[in-house]
C-alpha cells in the first residue's frame, strides 16, 4: 500500500482509504509500475477512482491494461477525467456522459467546490459494456 499512496501523492492525490477494489500493474521484476482503485455507486456501477501510471512507465500500455482488467472484473466504467487525461480515454472508448448521471460520492464529491474546476476541466465519462 506504501508504494500506491507514494504514487496518488506525486499526483497531488491524497492516501488512498483502503486495498480494497485497488487493482496494480506490475513490471516484469514485480514492481508496482501503477494501480486503478474501482469504487462502487449506488447502483452498483464501478468508478475508476484514481487511476494512476508511474511517470517512467507512462507510453507503454500500463492505463490502458489496468482500464481493460478493470472492465473485465466491473463490466461498464465511469470516471471524472481531469486535466489533459480526456484523449486518453476517448482512445479507449471511453464517451462523454452527463454529470446529472454520475453518482457524486463515487466519481468526485469535491469538484463543485473544487477551487480548480476551470484549469482541471472535468468531464464525467462512461465505458460502456461491448
Amino acid at each position: 500500500m506504501f508504494l500506491v499512496d507514494l504514487y496518488a501523492k506525486a499526483e497531488g492525490m491524497d492516501r488512498i482509504p483502503g486495498i480494497e477494489r485497488v487493482r496494480v500493474a506490475v513490471n516484469e521484476d514485480d514492481e508496482v509500475v501503477g494501480f486503478c482503485r474501482l469504487q462502487d455507486d449506488v447502483n452498483g456501477i464501478a468508478y475508476v477512482n484514481p487511476i494512476v501510471t508511474y511517470a517512467p512507465w507512462r507510453g507503454y500500455g500500463v492505463g490502458k491494461a489496468l482500464i481493460e482488467d478493470a472492465q473485465a472484473i466491473a463490466g461498464e466504467l465511469r470516471l471524472i477525467s481531469r486535466g489533459t487525461s480526456e484523449g486518453f480515454y476517448r482512445k479507449l472508448g471511453f464517451v462523454e456522459m452527463p454529470w446529472s448521471e454520475t453518482d457524486q460520492a463515487a466519481a468526485s464529491e469535491d469538484c463543485d467546490t473544487c477551487p480548480y474546476r476551470a484549469e482541471c476541466g472535468p468531464v464525467p465519462m462512461r465505458l460502456p459494456v461491448e
